[in-house]
């Protein structure tokens, strides 16, 4: 098995890291706004007295689900940034096992696909952490709150 030793973390990807990590956050806020919506429309339809306000709420709930959904993809493509600022010793002192230029272009462009497809599904899972963190706080908050009364 061989052990690598973690790399310190570059000061030009920092603003990258920290802005990815708030798409993320807002990601999963807007994961719940959305849940919020759809539970009042849902709990609103068929009440004359609220019957006006359900498709101004029908429409925030899908822009809440459009941005839950696309800054997973945002925050992603940031967690990529700052990288490409140099080669490391280890990267210069090891062969090149793919001579073929065209394989090689191939093979990087599809690793480029995958690493980002892998920092999606990172992001997304991050977010709905962020959630379940959130509905878990909530339910031991109000838990509390029920057993001191």
């Amino acid at each position: 098995m061989i052990a690598t030793v973690p790399q310190p973390l570059d000061r030009r990807r920092l603003p990258w890291l920290i802005l990815a990590f708030g798409l993320t956050l807002a990601s999963a806020l807007c994961g719940l706004l959305y849940i919020s919506n759809v539970g009042t429309v849902s709990g609103w339809i068929g009440l004359p007295g609220y019957e006006v306000y359900v498709p101004r709420l029908q429409r925030s709930a899908g822009l809440w689900s459009g941005l839950a959904v696309i800054l997973p993809f945002a925050a992603a493509l940031l967690l990529g940034l700052g990288k490409g600022g140099g080669t490391s010793q280890a990267e210069t002192s090891r062969t090149n096992v793919i001579t073929n230029p065209e394989l090689s272009h191939e093979w990087t462009a599809a690793t480029a696909v995958v690493t980002y497809l892998l920092r999606v599904a990172i992001s997304a899972l991050a977010s709905l952490a962020f959630m379940v963190a959130y509905f878990l706080v909530v339910v031991l908050f109000v838990t509390l709150i029920a057993g001191a009364h």
